[in-house]
């Protein structure tokens, strides 16, 4: 398999995980963290968007497509969830979700072959490019798993 092709099918498995809980999640559980935590089920959605973009079509395509606030709400160094009073509704996150894999699909089709083992930015970066959208990946997978933990607790919490 080439590294388009490779990544692609990667990146389809982890998104539609991704999206896979996210759906199964009620409405009540998009909210809920146990207690001493902060991170809930939406904010792990969203900080998947924010992943995507940062650490895959920002190194793809050099720019970011989310807007500002985005790194406020879901980024790495983002204010505590309990501080925003002011989150995307379900519906557009799923569509920003859904979205953003099919336009990553169609940049991973557009990467030279020759760019793939060389890193994004020769100055500021140790790994490759190959190396970073992997990192991306696998980032993405372990929030997905935080996100069915979080639904797992909320559905045992509420059948007590």
């Amino acid at each position: 398999m080439n590294t388009p092709a490779l990544l692609q099918e990667l990146a389809r498995q982890v998104r539609e995980r991704t999206l896979q809980v996210f759906r199964a999640a009620p409405e009540a559980a998009l909210l809920w963290a146990p207690p001493g935590t902060q991170n809930h089920i939406l904010w792990h959605a969203g900080h998947a968007v924010w992943l995507m973009d940062v650490l895959g079509v920002a190194l793809l395509t050099g720019q970011r497509s989310l807007p500002p606030s985005w790194d406020e709400t879901f980024g790495m160094r983002c204010r505590p969830p309990a501080q925003t009073r002011q989150w995307p509704d379900r519906a557009r996150l799923e569509r920003h979700l859904e979205e953003q894999l099919l336009h990553y699909l169609r940049l991973l089709d557009q990467v030279p072959p020759q760019r793939w083992q060389l890193p994004p930015d020769p100055a500021h970066a140790r790994h490759s490019l190959m190396g970073q959208l992997l990192h991306g990946l696998h980032d993405e997978a372990c929030h997905s798993g935080e996100m069915y933990l979080l639904l797992k607790q909320w559905r045992r919490r509420s059948q007590s």
